[in-house]
């Protein structure tokens, strides 16, 4: 399936959604209060109707081999994902930033779509500040009771899909969704506990420069990213998050379960095992 293809069926999914969820008439009601006050447009265009679904235009590019099952993770996090980046189909568990969301979420759109859902705090400028293009971005807010609905028709349709804590996903749901991307080749980042996840990051300590005293604008800040994958290879790493992405301030390490330190020298050679 085409990526158009893809989006053309998320749409109509979609349509379907909203209609359930009363989506249509919050995002009309957004659409009103912005001819009003010069407030950014929603990413998520309204839907047209029905019998008149269009085909978005999804530029096309020539994928390597690579593109087909992984893709990119920023460089500063590259020793905890595999070697040739984020594989298609799996969960990414990130908490404790959304700054640091938005890098992975944007080193991994590339040419592709992405979507946020039950991210409400969530800003444009931030998104675009991260690299995020928004104009390959769809965004639902809050996706309501029929949430399922929502994430399954983005998963349909996107690359890479960032969710938010949503109540509204049983756990069953997200059993269901985690099939449905291993099916369709896409990948979730969720903010909140995800069931067998394949790789976990947690923002531990920050701090930021740039701000005096009670004056002044942050220019950067620092982060300590814990972190570990299914294959046992666990860690933490210091970096500094700017516009312009990520960058290594401290290396803490990668310890992997014995017998297998051959892992951890694969993963990245300037990564080392720790006692």
């Amino acid at each position: 399936m085409t990526p158009a293809e893809r989006m053309a069926t998320a749409r109509r999914a979609l349509e379907r959604a909203e209609a359930a969820a009363g989506l249509r008439t919050r995002l009309a009601v957004l659409t009103a209060d912005d001819a009003a006050s010069p407030r950014p447009a929603p990413l998520l265009p309204a839907a047209p109707a029905p019998d008149t679904v269009a085909e978005p235009t999804v530029p096309a590019r020539a994928r390597t081999a690579a593109d087909v099952d992984h893709l990119p993770v920023p460089s500063a996090l590259a020793g905890f994902f595999p070697p040739a980046g984020l594989r298609r189909g799996s969960v990414v568990q990130v908490g404790g930033s959304s700054s640091l969301l938005l890098t992975l979420l944007a080193a991994a759109q590339g040419e592709g779509w992405v979507a946020l859902a039950a991210l409400p705090d969530i800003g444009l400028q931030a998104a675009a500040d991260a690299g995020l293009h928004l104009g390959r971005s769809l965004l639902v807010p809050r996706p309501g009771p029929e949430a399922a609905s929502v994430v399954g028709a983005l998963v349909d349709g996107v690359d890479v899909l960032a969710v938010g804590d949503c109540r509204a996903l049983s756990a069953r749901d997200r059993r269901l969704l985690s099939a449905r991307l291993r099916t369709r080749g896409a990948v979730l980042l969720s903010t909140a506990h995800w069931p067998g996840a394949d790789v976990v990051l947690r923002a531990g300590e920050a701090r930021t420069g740039g701000l005096g005293r009670g004056f002044g604008r942050v220019e950067a800040g620092e982060v300590t990213v814990h972190g570990r994958g299914r294959s046992g290879v666990a860690g933490r790493v210091r970096v500094r998050l700017t516009s312009t992405g990520l960058d290594v301030v401290a290396d803490g390490g990668r310890e992997a379960p014995a017998p297998a330190p051959a892992v951890v020298a694969g993963t990245d050679s300037r990564l080392r095992a720790v006692s």
